[in-house]
């Protein structure tokens, strides 16, 4: 796609790290040349969440601190409804000199995956619910993140999912998000107020897999920015207090054929072969990549305790207590709902998880586990306990860093790892607060 003829002054050029978050340059709109495209250090796509960088990957995969193009998508070009001045956005493809993709840009991952499906004339369809807290904005030193006021000052305390009150407690954030999300091209389509304090859930509309994971990294992009201008640190963290439930992502995916027909529509409500076969590759494959989609330290904190947390693989019919649940409904929409993603993950890396791991699954026609009629929340679990073991199983999969490629994930890991040194390095409020005192 060519750059439109209307533009913004300025433009913000984005891709995003290996944990999801937006990095680029803002340009004059005038100065962007097809012919000569936008360069930034290559290194930004191995830094770590410290702002330090994976130094053990930069002497393997970029030892001269080289440049990567900036390729606008400009399928993805909107404009920053919430900014005064006269600006948009486009996400950019990370390239090489030669204009060859560069294998560690999530984005890119992302693409891999889906060439896959296209090869075999087939389209995911997916739709994620995300949830996120309004949090007090911390300040160094702080112990513990806590959720927001509303807009009355009144504090909340839990327990209030679904309540039309709770949300109207936020009512000018959520009407913000709403306006800026339309003016944003962003497809919006649903808001509830969910158990935790200042927790809330975001609906996307259903769609093909990069629109929506494009969409995705936009929305979070717009929340946090419309928390700002209401005064809350809007975070995607996935456990942020221990007293609070976690934030999780669930993802809702169908398969299209070429004809535009839902390979995974329900026959008498229950999984054609196709969806029990992606069900199938989900249980086998999961496993080897959940750091893509528990990829932070934090993130297993989230499956600690009774708080509703599906902690493992098991599938069902409209059944919650799962972490693959088949919703019941029309039969066309016939479709999965991975459950067991935070809402920390990267939408690019874990979507491409999902899918990869779906497409190995019918490609082999992996049969799943029977539908469980059971309450599964406290079935065992293959899934791994925490980031250390779970980027021991992705150095381990071989199909799946065939799927997505064997560089990206030893990228990936090596950022992961120093990230998960660093943690280990520091001293944390359990150890002040109980070992500076007591020992």
């Amino acid at each position: 796609m060519t750059i439109p003829e209307s533009l913004t002054k300025r433009i913000d050029l984005l891709i995003t790290d290996a944990n999801g978050v937006p990095r680029g340059k803002t340009l004059e709109a005038e100065a962007i040349d097809e012919a000569y495209l936008p360069r930034m250090a290559e290194a930004v796509l191995f830094q770590c969440i410290h702002g330090n960088y994976a130094e053990e990957t930069m002497d393997a995969f970029n030892p001269k601190d080289e440049d990567l193009v900036l390729s606008p998508d400009w399928s993805t070009y909107r404009p920053i409804p919430w900014k005064e001045e006269d600006i948009g956005q486009v996400i950019c493809e990370a390239l090489d000199k030669d204009g060859e993709p560069l294998p560690y840009d999530c984005r890119n991952v992302l693409k891999r995956v889906l060439a896959r499906y296209e090869a075999l004339g087939l389209t995911p369809i997916i739709a994620p619910e995300i949830e996120f807290y309004l949090l007090s904005a911390p300040r160094r030193g702080d112990l513990e993140l806590e959720p927001g006021s509303g807009f009355d000052g009144s504090d909340e305390f839990g327990g209030e999912a679904f309540s039309f009150d709770a949300l109207d407690r936020y009512g000018p954030f959520v009407s913000y998000v709403q306006e800026m999300s339309e003016a944003s091209s962003l497809d919006l389509a649903a808001i509830v107020h969910e158990v935790g304090a200042g927790q809330i859930e975001l609906n996307v509309r259903h769609g093909p897999a990069l629109d929506v994971a494009d969409q995705m990294v936009l929305l979070k992009r717009l929340v946090k920015s419309c928390g700002l201008e209401h005064g809350y640190l809007a975070s995607f963290m996935a456990k942020p207090s221990t007293d609070l439930p976690g934030s999780g992502l669930h993802l809702h995916c169908s398969l299209q054929n070429a004809a535009g027909e839902n390979l995974f529509t329900l026959e008498e409500d229950r999984a054609p072969a196709a969806l029990r076969y992606f069900i199938g590759g989900l249980q086998t494959y999961l496993p080897e990549v959940f750091a893509l989609l528990a990829p932070n330290i934090n993130s297993y904190k989230r499956f600690a305790g009774d708080l509703s947390m599906p902690i493992n693989l098991e599938w069902g019919y409209d059944n919650r207590t799962t972490g693959l649940r088949v919703p019941y409904g029309p039969a066309e929409e016939g479709r999965v709902e991975t459950r067991v993603i935070g809402a920390d993950a990267n939408p690019y890396l874990m979507i491409a998880a999902i899918l990869a791991a779906g497409l190995l699954g019918i490609e082999s026609e992996v049969k799943p586990t029977a539908a469980s009629e059971e309450d599964c929340w406290e079935k065992t679990t293959n899934l791994p306990d925490n980031l250390d073991q779970a980027l021991t199983n992705l150095d381990g999969s071989e199909k799946m860093a065939e799927m997505m490629g064997r560089e990206f994930l030893d990228v990936f890991a090596s950022i992961k790892r120093n990230e998960l040194q660093d943690y280990n390095n520091r001293i944390s409020s359990w150890e002040v607060s109980y070992l500076g005192s007591m020992l």
